[in-house]
Formats: structure tokens, C-alpha cells, sequence
């Protein structure tokens, strides 16, 4: 009877053991894995932002870093002018949007808007980015591409100071990825009714989806989520405003598209494949 009861309590550990293990959720699996995007201006991060909100609800360590400190993003209807002030609201907004993805807390940099391509804060830049793939050892870099979204200075900047210190090794085995719009999406485009959604209609430069090997999937809670997170960004767009650049979004049929900095010609649909 005490070998029976010995057997029974054997075999019953083994099933709770396997219960335990079917009943862990599959998200769990990527904890161990790593994504740092990094931009130049709080709400950059608004081209992937149903991407980030993806990966962190699978329980993947997501980060959002931003160079500057955004005190030159001065706006008509918010009505506070360029300097302290300014960059103060900016990084409360995008600690508010990095909560609302539900992924880590932002890493400031803290230089100068508008300013990044002087030398010296170059160099420091540089140092920044070292120090965070040193830290965090990603397993996959975001960044902007070499167009800087609408061309932008300091995202051009960033771009290739990433791209700079990910060539030198310092990637850890990472993959770096450039974000971009198709050229295709951009061609049945419905009419924009505010200057900003105009705007980017008309100054985005986009890519060749032919170009664009990593073609990530996102669901329309990831969606919903990306633009709860965009509307802490008050200070830089109106409700409207946000609508219509979802809207835009919204062209590329529930897929974020990102180009590898050293080009494939294979379709993935999975940043870590």
C-alpha cells in the first residue's frame, strides 16, 4: 500500500508539474527578449507605436529612447513658448505615452533640439547609444531610417549615430531595423482636412515596399492602444490632428513595414526571426 501511495504521489507531481507548464502563457516565452527603439523628439515613437504595444503585451522588455530634450516644439494651440518649460511638458508627455504601450519608462538623453549636429553633442550622443546597447543588449534596434521620416535634422542624426555604433559590433548580435512608410500606401491616400495631416501627406518620404523585408502584423487592440498613448502628446498636436496621422497610419492595412540596415530580400513577419 505504501509503495501505491508512493507511486500515486510520484506520478501526481509529474502532472501538476505539466499542468503548471501548459498554463503559462505563451507571451511569457519572450520576457527574455529585448526591443530598443530609439528616436530623437518625444512622440517620434508614434511610427511604430502599434509595434511596441504589440511586443510589450506579449511580454517582451520594450524601450523607448529619445535624444533631445523637445523645447523647440513649439505649437499655435499650445501656447508655451520654446525652452524649460516646454521640454518639462514634453517629457512628462512621453513618460504618459510609454505607460499607456505599456512598456518601460523612457530613456532621456537630454541634448539639445535642433542642435544634435554639432561635434561635441555628436560625440555625446554616441556615448548614449553605447551605454544603452552595453546595458540592455537588445536583441533588436528601431530607429528612423536615412530619410528621417519628413527629413528631419535630428532624425537623420540619430539614424546614423545608431546606425554608426550598431556597425561597430557594439550591437551584441541585434538586428537593426529602420522604420518607413511604403511608397504604395501613400497612393490612395483620402483627402486630409488638417494642416498637419496635409502636411505629411505631402512631405513623407516613403520607401518601396520591396525594400521593406520586416512586415509586422498588429491587431486592432495594438491599434487602440497606440493611440491612446499618442493623445498624451497634447502639447504637440490637437485630437484632430492625431486622427488624421492615425489615419495615415491606418494606409498600411495593419502592418508596420521596417527596412534592415543591410537590406534582405526575405519576407519576416516577426522582429526576432
Amino acid at each position: 500500500m505504501k509503495t501505491i501511495c508512493t507511486v500515486f504521489l510520484f506520478g501526481l507531481t509529474i502532472f501538476i508539474g505539466l499542468l503548471s507548464q501548459a498554463q503559462t502563457p505563451a507571451s511569457q516565452t519572450s520576457a527574455t527578449k529585448t526591443i530598443l527603439a530609439i528616436f530623437a523628439h518625444p512622440d517620434d515613437e508614434v511610427a511604430i507605436s502599434p509595434v511596441l504595444a504589440r511586443y510589450a503585451h506579449q511580454g517582451v522588455q520594450v524601450y523607448l529612447a529619445i535624444a533631445t530634450d523637445g523645447q523647440q516644439g513649439v505649437t499655435p494651440h499650445a501656447k508655451i513658448p520654446a525652452g524649460d518649460t516646454l521640454g518639462k511638458v514634453r517629457r512628462a508627455e512621453a513618460t504618459c505615452a510609454c505607460q499607456q504601450l505599456g512598456i518601460k519608462l523612457p530613456v532621456f538623453f537630454g541634448l539639445q533640439d535642433g542642435g544634435l549636429y554639432s561635434l561635441e553633442t555628436l560625440q555625446v550622443l554616441h556615448q548614449h547609444i553605447v551605454k544603452l546597447f552595453t546595458e540592455l543588449k537588445p536583441d533588436v534596434v528601431i530607429t528612423w531610417g536615412p530619410d528621417g521620416g519628413y527629413g528631419h535634422a535630428d532624425h537623420r542624426i540619430v539614424s546614423d549615430v545608431v546606425t554608426e555604433v550598431f556597425q561597430t559590433g557594439a550591437n551584441n548580435g541585434s538586428q537593426l531595423l529602420y522604420t518607413a512608410f511604403p511608397k504604395e500606401a501613400m497612393q490612395n491616400i483620402p483627402p486630409m482636412k488638417t494642416f498637419t495631416g496635409k502636411w505629411l501627406s505631402q512631405s513623407f518620404h516613403t520607401t518601396l515596399t520591396k525594400y521593406l523585408t520586416y512586415q509586422i502584423a498588429y491587431e486592432a487592440i495594438d491599434l487602440k492602444t497606440a493611440r491612446t498613448s499618442y493623445a498624451c502628446h497634447k502639447s504637440q498636436f490637437t485630437p484632430d490632428d492625431m486622427d488624421e496621422i492615425f489615419l495615415l497610419i491606418g494606409q498600411t492595412k495593419w502592418k508596420a513595414y521596417l527596412r534592415p540596415w543591410n537590406g534582405s530580400s526575405k519576407i519576416q513577419v516577426d522582429l526576432f526571426k
